[in-house]
């Protein structure tokens, strides 16, 4: 089997924060050779404080000669509490590693008590994650055909998950150079035609989308008289940002999905201008298309939007990489002991 790892989650431009725990406890007269499912060293782009308060669910389903289709985790929530004196991250009833066996892992972050999304195909020996409305919030990975291969008791197994969604994010500017001294605020951004429903295999490693659409739809009705975006100003073919962005989007965790003319994303922004010396705001709104790309799994996509009334909306984007849980910038580990 395809030894691979798979993974995806939830939030923030990355933030890597290690979070420190201690195994959980073997089951009272546990024979030496079981060891347990032990989670330490976390590391997630979640904020420290919420990935604590929240914790994480983790499916796990394990396949061998004896045992198939064996749900060990069914949406079991890891939390991070304290445990026969010790605080760190810690699960209730303990599970083992099963020797001569293959364990395919999901998690999800934050910790979800509906458990909706997973299911399990013995058809196929598939894990599969089956989304009817893409939760913006709500990062899923996985790590497939994970093996105990250590003859040690207890010991440290690199546990690779990997994200299966897209992270988008979106900052909006003011053409700095058209209206350098004028004052620009977003009232509404929507953004349509997001493929939002569909079906993800482990096997297989790919979503299999349906034409569902969604729209998703920022609006800001607390706007201050003083309000006023940052600038972007053309420098030879990039741009150079000045002050505090508008963001209506950030972290929205997305189906992976190829946008092109025959399947087009549309932007719509409605926003205020203030010109130079006026008394009043102007209402004004512009829509436009997304560049034609595709949204890949594991991968956080940045959009930079310039504004202005003189000329077309610009759109441009800088993909930048998702990290995993784990290590920071070089692939990243969950330590499962």
């Amino acid at each position: 089997m395809r030894n691979k790892m798979l993974i995806y989650i939830v939030w923030v431009f990355v933030l890597a924060l290690g979070v420190q725990s201690c195994n959980n406890d073997p089951m009272p007269n546990a024979p030496k050779e079981q060891r347990p499912i032990s989670f330490d060293n976390i590391a997630t782009r979640a904020d420290l404080t919420d990935l604590q308060a929240n914790g994480f669910g983790v499916w796990a389903v394990v396949d061998n000669d004896l045992v198939v289709d064996l749900v060990l985790m069914n949406n079991q929530k890891v939390e991070y509490k304290e445990y026969n004196n010790t605080l760190g991250w810690h699960y209730d009833p303990v599970q083992y590693w099963i020797d001569n066996s293959t364990f395919t892992f999901l998690a999800t972050y934050p910790y979800d008590d509906s458990g909706t999304y997973f299911s399990y195909n013995t058809e196929n020996k598939a894990v599969e994650l089956k989304v009817s409305e893409t939760p913006s919030q709500i990062d899923f990975l996985v790590a497939t055909n994970e093996t105990d291969t250590s003859e040690d008791y207890n010991p440290i197994v690199n546990l690779q998950f990997e994200h299966v969604l897209t992270s988008v994010g979106m900052n909006i500017w003011r053409d700095g150079a058209k209206h350098q001294n004028d004052q620009m605020r977003i009232r509404k951004v929507t953004l349509s035609n997001i493929r939002k429903a569909g079906t993800y295999s482990s096997t297989t490693d790919m979503w299999a989308p349906t034409n569902e659409k969604l729209a998703m739809v920022y609006e800001n009705n607390t706007l201050a008289d003083s309000d006023n975006i940052g600038g972007a100003s053309k420098k030879d073919d990039s741009y150079v940002f000045g002050g505090v962005a508008s963001v209506p989007f950030n972290e929205l965790m997305l189906l992976p999905q190829t946008i092109d003319a025959s399947n087009n994303i549309a932007l719509k922004i409605e926003y205020e201008l203030k010109r130079q010396n006026a008394a009043d705001w102007e209402a004004a709104e512009l829509e436009t298309v997304l560049p034609a790309t595709t949204w890949d799994p594991g991968k956080k996509y940045t959009y930079n939007v310039v504004l202005s009334q003189v000329t077309d909306i610009t759109v441009y984007y800088i993909q930048t990489k998702v990290d995993p849980w784990g290590t920071p910038q070089v692939g990243g580990t969950v330590i499962i002991k």
